[in-house]
């Protein structure tokens, strides 16, 4: 079997385990923990960071969302202007042209006129030599 004997080894091993320890505490455990804690609070700032640049990239959408929506109306206003200057410039063809057409019509119309009053003129003197043939055919002898 084992035995253990308590002489002055022991305090000696006890001695060496705490030097050990507070050399580790100080050689490997605090430049662990600064480096852990340096890290720890890089990490919260990099948050804060990402935080801010959230809310200043919801600030630009929001921005950008109003200037779109503002765009947008003057689109619409910018529409409706040119819709009306179209109709009315449409109307305004429309007009003319209803006049032109007027004026070729009662042009024609006079043309017309004329030419029925110039037939008629030609056939009222045509009408005397026309009675007497047709007298003569129905009558079978000359008329004079």
């Amino acid at each position: 079997m084992v035995s253990i004997d308590i002489d002055a080894s022991l305090f000696w091993q006890i001695g060496n385990f705490l030097l050990l320890i507070v050399a580790l505490n100080y050689l490997l455990y605090k430049p662990i923990r600064g480096i852990i804690a340096q890290r720890a609070e890089k990490i919260a700032q990099l948050g804060s960071d990402i935080t801010s640049s959230e809310e200043g990239i919801k600030a630009k959408a929001e921005e950008l969302e109003a200037q779109l929506a503002q765009a947008r109306k003057e689109g619409m206003t910018t529409r409706e202007e040119m819709k009306s200057e179209g109709h009315n410039k449409e109307r305004e063809i429309i007009d003319a042209a209803t006049a032109e057409m007027e004026k070729s019509v009662a042009k024609v119309r006079d043309e017309i006129a004329g030419e029925i009053g110039a037939a008629r003129d030609e056939l009222k003197g045509q009408v005397q030599s026309f009675g007497q043939e047709l007298a003569t055919k129905l009558l079978g002898r000359s008329i004079q």
